[in-house]
Order: C-alpha cells, then structure tokens, then sequence
C-alpha cells in the first residue's frame, strides 16, 4: 500500500477512523452527484422571466453532503483530538480559507436538519442550449437567506460569519470541493483512493459542457484563485490592437472607468477600463485618445504624478460625451459590471486576438 502523510489532525481512533473513511466515500460520492445534476437540470422558458431552471435537485443532492461535511468536522475530526489539538483543529477553521468554508457551511447543515427553512441556491450562469442546459450553482448571500436561518441562535456566531465571508455568493461546487480538500488535509488516509495509486475515486469529476474554466477535483484551485490570476495576467500585458479612443466615462464605486472602441485591424471592439489600468497601459506603451463632446481629439499621456492628461487638461475635466448619450441606454455601466465580475470576460476584452 502506498504510503501517505500524517496529515494536520491524524485520527488514531479506529471506530472514527472507519467512519470518516465512510463519511469522505460518501461526500466524494455525493460531489459528484451534485456535479451531474447540475449539468442536467430541468428548464423551461418564460415570456416574462426568460429561461426558469429547476435547481430543487441541485438542493436535494447537496443535503447529504452537508450532512457528511458535518459528521467529518465534529465527530471525526475534532472529537479524536487531545483537548490541546481540538483548540489547535479549531484555530485552523477559524484561520484557513478551506477552514471557513467548512464552518460556513455548518450554518446550513443545521438550517436543512432544524430549521423550517429550505435550503435553495441561486443559477445565475446557466450554458447551452435548449434541450441541454448546464447551470452554475451559488449559495445564497447572508443577507439574502431565510430568517429563520440568519436569526437561529442554534449556530454558534462564527459559523454564521464564516458563511458570510466564505460560503455566500460562492460557487456550491467550489465550497464542497474545498470541504474535501481541508479533511484530506487533516487525514490523507480518510480519502477513497484507486488501488494501488495516488489518484482520488469519483475525480476528476465528469467533464461536461465546456466554458472557461471547470474545477473538477480538489486538487485544482477554485473559480475566484483562478479569476484572479486571469485578471492579473491580463492587466500585465497592454490590450491588443493599434490603440484605444476614449469616448466616456463614468463613476463606479468611488473610481472612474472610461470607455469606448479599441482600434484593430479589420474592426473596432468596445471597451471598459478603470483609469489605473489605463495608466498603466500608456505607461507601458499603449496609446489612448480620448475625444471630447464637439470632436476634438486629444492624446493621453502620464505625468509625474500618476494623473493621467488629454493634451493639457486633465482627463477627468475634459468634456467627454456621458454614457447616457450612448443610443444603448446604460450599455457602458452594463458592460463594465460584466468586466468587473468575470475575469475571463475581461480579459477577452483586452486580449481578443486582430483579425
């Protein structure tokens, strides 16, 4: 038998080792169960609503294994620990990300066992077509769940925060792929493995309708690390084209984003970007124009200073046209709220490669 690490928190205690080998078969299996009834909902459409996705399957598939997150934290884990280690085990969910998640996710457990509350999740990202649809699973904002679950005192405080911070708003997939790895951090050999291999049952995970990106194991980071880097790689590098005309601008939380076309080869593709990303492009040798409300052009430059100019006007006093002068009424506000939200849209954004 291949050997593995100790791990964070060996359980040395036979009965609870057994049934944390059982209970991480079990959320591994239901994972994957989750993972497939995502990608299988069912759907209709809806003159006034658009398309209505039935996620009561999602949520039937997610009970037992919130369940079984639960018996691994409390029964198997921290309950074979020393009252020194317990302490220790403790700390580390209230310090870990993968940690937080784990006791985020308690809140529900207990809201699905002793609550008169449905535990339901959001689809706001939904791919393919009609008689096929694959839908991206999210748990509820805090401030958007039940009463019954944000008022039950029946939770200890902690879990109700780390649910805030690490669990609502999060992928439902992303949330129980990290509850596997922190227990298989705590004990390797809690996990199912093929025989004779390092290699986890059950992942990777089925591959379905493809997009952008798809965690598939626990190994594999998590949507937002993935987003992040997308992000920062794509700030790095200049945007692709000949140059960028700035036509408007507007503010949003507290920054200023301008937009408009950039120049290509063949065509021009529109744009959103906040003024520090453009400071940094010109910085960096990529050229902006920015165009006043009567047609005047004005290169963008850099100063000292960081502020960015048209001519010798600063850029935040030149008369730009607002966007509520676009014949698309808020098109500009819309697609930036795509750009800051998804890093893969942004960076298609800056990076879609001349024609």
């Amino acid at each position: 038998m291949t050997s593995r690490p100790t791990g964070l928190f060996p359980v040395t205690d036979t009965a609870r080792h057994a049934k944390g080998r059982q209970k991480m078969h079990g959320l591994a299996l239901y994972i994957s169960h989750v993972w497939e009834a995502a990608a299988g909902t069912s759907t209709s459409l809806c003159r006034v609503h658009g398309m209505d996705v039935d996620t009561e399957r999602i949520a039937l598939e997610i009970a037992p294994a919130l369940a079984a997150i639960r018996t691994l934290d409390l029964e198997v884990i921290c309950n074979s620990q020393n009252p020194t280690d317990q302490d220790r085990y403790r700390s580390l969910l209230a310090s870990d990300p993968q940690g937080q998640v784990v006791r985020g996710l308690v809140l529900l457990r207990n809201a699905d066992i002793h609550l008169p509350a449905t535990v339901d999740v959001h689809a706001n990202r939904i791919i393919g077509g009609v008689n096929h649809v694959r839908v991206f699973p999210s748990w509820q904002p805090y401030d958007q769940l039940p009463d019954a679950i944000r008022t039950s005192t029946g939770t200890r405080p902690g879990a109700h925060e780390a649910y805030r911070t690490a669990v609502g708003g999060h992928l439902v997939m992303d949330t129980l792929l990290d509850a596997f790895a922190f227990f298989r951090r705590c004990d390797p050999s809690l996990a199912r493995y093929v025989p004779g291999t390092e290699d986890l049952e059950y992942f990777p995970l089925k591959p379905f309708i493809s997009h952008d990106y798809d965690r598939r194991h626990p190994n594999q980071p998590s949507r937002p690390q993935v987003e992040a880097e997308v992000r920062r790689r794509a700030q790095q590098t200049p945007p692709y084209g000949k140059g960028r005309i700035i036509l408007h601008s507007f503010s949003s939380n507290r920054a200023t984003i301008y937009c408009g076309t950039t120049v290509r080869s063949f065509f021009s593709t529109d744009f959103t970007e906040p003024s520090d990303q453009v400071t940094r492009d010109i910085q960096a040798g990529y050229p902006y124009v920015a165009v006043t409300a009567n047609g005047n052009r004005h290169v963008v430059s850099v100063d000292g200073d960081n502020q960015l100019f048209a001519g010798d006007s600063p850029l935040a006093q030149l008369p730009l046209h607002s966007p509520r002068d676009h014949p698309h009424t808020e098109v500009c506000q819309e697609r930036w709220q795509v750009a800051a939200t998804d890093a893969f849209e942004y960076r298609n954004q800056r990076h879609l490669h001349d024609c």
